[in-house]
């Protein structure tokens, strides 16, 4: 085996889980599903606007004594919810839903800084280069701005209502997947190319399965939104029947609940109309990406997998929403549908990325190896 002129044997080999930084980045991944269902966790038991400040410092110690303790529930009982949802709690009561955000806020500390850290000590001894490290660099500014996003998001709910604004969840939400789709993309880029994943690579060719893996990927993404506005609005208590809705497919009132049909969307009986029914076009759209990939004989066998598993994970998450729906919404049901549909993100990522892989054109580099 020998190099070609400028480079080394490291920048073009494949680097798996042996590579500090792909496990890394892995780890990160792992941190914003965490984050996500530990986020689901907290709005589902009410915690969410029990603490009324952001202190990024101070924050991470909880009230200590009684006199600390007196003085964080006074502030808690001037918001919305307690005057509206909670009023005549007890003391007691209040510190069960405070340590529950108290954890998710010290979780999130905690996670920002095994991006943080690693990043650095990384650049430092040369694992990353510093003129290619922009998209890592994104990735930390990107986990930096989910908490920003999330103090905005629960902001809202501590003014003139007892509820967060369900357009900010949202985003909130989309905000977490796109960071954990970056995250992916660049792990599964190391794993297969190694530190040449780095660098500028020839752009793929456009083709039907290609377009069909990034319709797979945005119909998930619809998906999920819609459910991040299912939740803002707690629409999953508005019917507890399937497959039908006030004893109806289509129920009355679908679009008129704003001035607008299409402000009608973001309302809570078609927010909830719409995430039941969208789940079968997404179905759809992996069924015909599966019969695509069998089709076309690929030798890739992990996007076969890849493949099956959406599939079965479609099915598991339809079926998951079928049942929150006609138990009421019940809270760890509801959470393992939260957590199985950021693993059908993390599916159909995974796809997109081995069909981009493919579809991308091999050009010999002077750079290259060569036996």
């Amino acid at each position: 085996m020998a190099l070609r002129t400028g480079q080394t044997a490291s920048s073009t080999r494949r680097v798996g889980l042996d590579d500090p930084v792909t496990r890394w980045l892995f780890l990160v991944a792992a941190l914003v599903i965490a984050m996500v269902i530990v986020g689901g966790y907290v709005r589902l038991s009410r915690a969410g606007l029990s603490i009324v400040e952001w202190d990024v410092v101070t924050g991470v110690i909880p009230p200590i004594g009684e006199g600390a303790w007196e003085r964080s529930f006074a502030d808690y009982q001037q918001t919305p919810e307690y005057q509206l949802i909670n009023r005549g709690m007890s003391l007691a009561d209040y510190q069960r839903i405070f340590y529950i955000e108290w954890a998710h806020r010290l979780i999130a500390r905690i996670a920002g800084l095994l991006v943080i850290l690693p990043l650095l000590w990384f650049l430092w001894k040369g694992l990353l280069n510093w003129r290619s490290s922009f998209r890592y660099w994104v990735i930390a500014v990107l986990f930096v701005a989910q908490g920003v996003l999330g103090w905005v998001m629960v902001s809202s709910g501590l003014r003139d209502r007892p509820t967060v604004s369900h357009f900010r969840l949202m985003i909130h939400l989309l905000a977490a997947l796109a960071l954990l789709g970056i995250v992916l993309w660049t792990a599964l880029d190391r794993m297969e190319t190694g530190r040449a994943a780095d660098d500028r690579a020839a752009p793929a060719r456009s083709s039907p399965i290609q377009i069909l893996a990034w319709a797979l990927t945005g119909a998930v993404v619809v998906q999920i939104a819609f459910g991040g506005l299912v939740a803002g609005l707690r629409a999953g208590h508005v019917s507890n029947t399937w497959p039908f809705m006030f004893g109806r497919l289509i129920p009355p009132g679908l679009l008129a609940g704003s001035d607008s049909w299409w402000m009608s969307l973001f309302e809570p009986i078609s927010s909830h109309w719409i995430h039941r029914w969208f789940s079968f076009l997404v179905a759809a759209i992996a069924v015909a990406v599966f019969v695509v990939v069998r089709r076309d004989h690929s030798d890739s066998d992990a996007l076969r997998i890849a493949t099956s598993w959406m599939l079965i994970a479609i099915g598991l998450q339809i079926t998951l929403g079928v049942l929150v729906v006609l138990l009421n919404v019940p809270k760890w049901l509801s959470l393992a549908h939260q957590g199985v549909g950021v693993g059908l993100f993390c599916i159909s990522v995974v796809i997109a990325r081995r069909i981009h892989s493919r579809s991308r054109p091999h050009v010999p580099s002077e750079f290259g190896l060569s036996a």
